[in-house]
């Protein structure tokens, strides 16, 4: 089961610059402890929607933890935590 969340987040990167080390949800810090997907999707141009690289990530925040989808967003620029996994 998942939940579709759509909201923007704060995200640390690795130090390689290419993958995310942890990222601010809701006022709480989530350190990424293992990256399990990576890939990219094309959206409808004629929608306005560019190219996203994606990760699927486990991580936590103090006794929380869980499964999250990630997306950077080329064309603007920002990341987005797109879903919860449960």
């Amino acid at each position: 089961m998942s939940r579709f969340i759509r909201a923007d987040v704060r995200v640390l990167l690795r130090p390689s610059g290419n993958a995310p080390a942890a990222f601010t949800w809701e006022g709480r810090e989530y350190r990424v402890e293992q990256i399990e997907a990576v890939w990219k999707e094309r959206g409808c141009w004629w929608d306005g929607d560019g190219e996203k690289t994606c990760f699927r990530v486990t991580a936590a925040a103090d006794a929380a933890a869980g499964s999250f989808e990630l997306a950077f967003d080329h064309e603007a620029a920002g990341w987005i935590l797109r879903r919860v996994l449960d």
